[in-house]
């Protein structure tokens, strides 16, 4: 089967890693290409991809009116004859000419509160999670076919001291507090220090325009020595160090998954949730993981709490284990790759 996966930018972000992970999985038994539209992408990206991978650049203006290179992406798939067309930017069916071609096209949609206008152009519909399956649903009449997500877990280091002094935290995403709500756990690290918890530190890993507020609300609240902003880190880096630290806490107020709970889980370390449904759903609501309500910093400083409480009580270690297990049946990269292959053939 020849699968051509369709993305307008290639920049650093959650779909564009799962779609390296994917592509370098089905190259293994079928034929696979890459075409990015836009003259937006990194090379370090495009240096992870398999090299059997094709893959063709447009090299599109972003936004551009410009008809030419609209031209020669459709030419080239016209030349290239996919039996599929993977696409994972929803606005791709509308530069598509169909009638060039008879290739099944396919979209996954990665987020909620992605717009549902052009999606009766798909032949089929993906959703990365339930929450997101539910969103499409409550927006469209159309349904979508869950398929998670996945990671590989053979290249991620597990935990294997439970011992602290030091309680570590790690937030692992882009730096957008109205999204990521960083600013709940900033805060909720305020009213551990507050009540004499002092042993607590908080790594952020990311980028992003909240950077300065992010850092301003740190040094108001004087919690220069308990919290640090690393920047961005490549996955090796996170990979190799998930395993120092003693809990990751995700504190969104929306998410479609959160691939970085899985890594969490990978690394057996205990995973700390706002209680919103594409996480919630990782967690299988709480038997996983651990949760807080969604935007109540009080809620998650008592979380943080209890879960050091279970490290000195001894239960994280076997727990983290069952967790490992649990995520590698569900969020492996090799099932997420093979059943998107098995879709592909019941068209």
């Amino acid at each position: 089967m020849k699968i051509l996966h369709l993305i307008f930018s290639f920049n650093t972000g959650g779909s564009e890693t799962m779609l390296i992970d994917i592509i370098n999985d089905q190259i293994k038994y079928e034929e696979i290409l890459l075409i990015i539209v836009n003259r937006v992408y990194k090379k370090e990206l495009l240096e992870r991809i398999d090299r059997k991978v094709p893959v063709y650049l447009i090299n599109r203006k972003p936004g551009s009116r410009n008809l030419i290179p609209l031209i020669k992406l459709n030419y080239l798939i016209f030349k290239i004859k996919p039996d599929v067309i993977h696409c994972h930017s929803f606005e791709l069916a509308q530069i598509l000419f169909r009638k060039l071609f008879h290739s099944k096209i396919f979209l996954t949609v990665h987020d909620i509160g992605v717009p549902t206008k052009y999606h009766h152009k798909y032949d089929k519909i993906f959703a990365i999670s339930k929450a997101v399956q539910k969103d499409i649903r409550s927006n469209c009449a159309l349904d979508a076919k869950v398929v998670y997500n996945g990671i590989y877990f053979d290249s991620i280091k597990p935990k294997e001291n439970y011992n602290f002094d030091i309680f570590k935290i790690v937030c692992v995403s882009r730096l957008y507090h109205q999204k990521k709500g960083q600013d709940v756990l900033i805060k909720a690290i305020q009213t551990m220090v507050k009540n004499n918890i002092t042993n607590v530190y908080v790594d952020f890993i990311g980028e992003g325009k909240s950077l300065r507020y992010l850092e301003e609300m740190a040094n108001e609240f004087n919690l220069q020595n308990h919290i640090r902003f690393l920047g961005l880190k490549d996955r090796n880096y996170i990979y190799s160090h998930l395993k120092d630290y003693n809990l990751l806490v995700q504190p969104s107020f929306y998410e479609g998954l959160g691939l970085t709970v899985v890594e969490a889980m990978a690394a057996k370390v205990p995973v700390l949730v706002s209680n919103i449904d594409g996480p919630m759903e990782i967690i299988d609501s709480g038997k996983y993981g651990y949760y807080f309500e969604v935007g109540n910093e009080k809620d998650c400083a008592q979380k943080i709490l209890n879960i050091m409480e279970d490290y000195n009580n001894k239960i994280i270690q076997d727990r983290c284990e069952e967790v490992y297990f649990y995520a590698k049946d569900n969020f492996d990269i090799k099932k997420t790759a093979s059943n998107y292959v098995s879709e592909y053939r019941k068209l």
